[in-house]
């Protein structure tokens, strides 16, 4: 899938996906997740489509869900037709799924 070719939008949205899937990888590889939800994070991590790059071991310390809601607040400020993306919507079911199997 390609990224929109408007800047504005293109950055904001490939900013997102970036922060989002930081978040997500940190979440799926924290120890307090459990398994099936470590699974819904590596998921939404892969649906966003970002090479995924180092995580800062701050993010590691933190409290797997907190981490997965805030990746959902990052993609839920993305303006209507940014959210729209099919791997945008994708990360966020995934985001959710992770959240309801009891992080």
């Amino acid at each position: 899938m390609t990224l929109p070719t408007d800047s504005g939008h293109s950055s904001e949205l490939a900013t997102a996906r970036t922060e989002a899937a930081a978040l997500f990888a940190a979440a799926a590889r924290n120890e307090q997740a459990g398994t099936t939800a470590q699974l819904h994070c590596l998921a939404a991590l892969t649906a966003l489509r970002v090479p995924s790059g180092p995580v800062p071991a701050t993010a590691d310390a933190s409290d797997p869900e907190q981490l997965v809601t805030q990746a959902l607040r990052i993609l839920g400020r993305l303006d209507a037709d940014n959210f729209a993306h099919p791997d945008v919507l994708a990360a966020a079911r995934h985001g959710r799924r992770a959240l309801r199997e009891a992080l």
